[in-house]
């Protein structure tokens, strides 16, 4: 038989998954025929709350849990990290919460749970794993405070803070297409992860609907790095592709094709016109074009979305808008 979960409860009843919890808890902020149909129900259908997850939020450590399921060698290195990471800390600090980050690429969601170490958990959503999935969405069920930054890569029933990527991708092929490019080669991230199906799924649609050239050899999956975007373009040179221009998943892979470029002696944009996402800090130094994402914003309006969720406040998803930057990477194709 099926365990009943919060959201069973609900449903039932018309009510938030918030104001279940609260009233399973006797909130005094819940009125008193709500606490009494909710609680009514609870017993009547038998429902148990997760031991672990319950015990998760009576404690509280004054502190909140920023992990991110990468390796910290490519965390660290990575200026859109620090960008996401001082707008969280900005407003954790001043609503008095330590904020506590780690990078690897397979957190110990158990030792946070065991340890109480956090008030609320804000994870980067494309890089969780499957198997994390049911404790997870423990915490989720139970009213724990958990937030993703950008959408999971599983069915995770969590509030959701991102940008709109597709959008984003599209303005950066109508860009190109504006400029009489047809053959534009999209550099994406790894292959496993769903933001980079995401951002795929995007360029194929950009791709019809501007009326682009589809080919599957045009699509290359990469690491993200500055080193994939060289040997990526190098695949591409080497067995002589036809390309005129080239849009990245990050500014990265795209400051890689740079380089590249330019030891190869091709001009930019006269030879290939380049495209990154992010814009983060050097990109307007190196002038690269780019699709700009607010990530300071994200990461406040993240911080921000998760004290409602741990003060017990309604909260819901927020999808933040992207914008194209054109800077001197991109020109009319030749």
């Amino acid at each position: 038989m099926r365990k009943v979960t919060l959201q069973d409860l609900a449903s039932r009843l018309g009510v938030s998954r918030s104001t279940v919890s609260r009233a399973l808890r006797s909130d005094p902020q819940i009125g008193a025929a709500t606490q009494a149909k909710v609680q009514q129900l609870a017993r009547d259908l038998n429902y148990r709350p997760n031991a672990a997850a319950q015990a998760l939020i009576r404690r509280q450590a004054g502190a909140v849990g920023l992990l991110l399921p990468r390796s910290p060698e490519f965390v660290f290195a990575n200026p859109y990290f620090n960008e996401l990471l001082a707008g969280v800390a900005a407003v954790a600090e001043a609503a008095g919460y330590a904020l506590l980050v780690s990078a690897t690429p397979h957190p110990n969601y158990e030792r946070w749970l065991r340890e109480g170490r956090v008030d609320g958990l804000m994870v980067l959503g494309g890089s969780i794993r499957s198997e994390d999935a049911p404790l997870l969405n423990h915490l989720v069920e139970a009213g724990y405070p958990l937030l993703l930054i950008h959408a999971a890569s599983v069915a995770l029933r969590a509030i959701t803070v991102g940008s709109d990527e597709q959008a984003g991708i599209y303005q950066a092929l109508a860009h190109l297409a504006a400029l009489g490019h047809r053959r534009v080669a999209f550099f994406t991230g790894p292959r496993e992860t769903l933001y980079a199906a995401r951002r795929e799924q995007a360029y194929w649609q950009g791709v019809e609907a501007l009326g682009l050239e589809r080919d599957t050899a045009l699509r290359r999956f990469g690491k993200d790095t500055m080193e994939s975007g060289r040997e990526l373009l190098r695949e591409l040179l080497d067995r002589d592709i036809p390309v005129t221009a080239v849009l990245t998943n990050n500014d990265l892979m795209a400051f890689g094709v740079l380089a590249e470029l330019q030891e190869r002696g091709r001009r930019v944009p006269e030879d290939l016109s380049v495209v990154g996402f992010d814009d983060i800090m050097p990109a307007a130094l190196l002038g690269l074009t780019t699709v700009r994402q607010p990530v300071q914003e994200l990461g406040a309006k993240a911080m921000e979305t998760l004290i409602r969720l741990m003060r017990h406040e309604s909260a819901k998803s927020l999808v933040l808008d992207t914008s194209l930057v054109v800077r001197r990477s991109t020109g009319p194709v030749r």
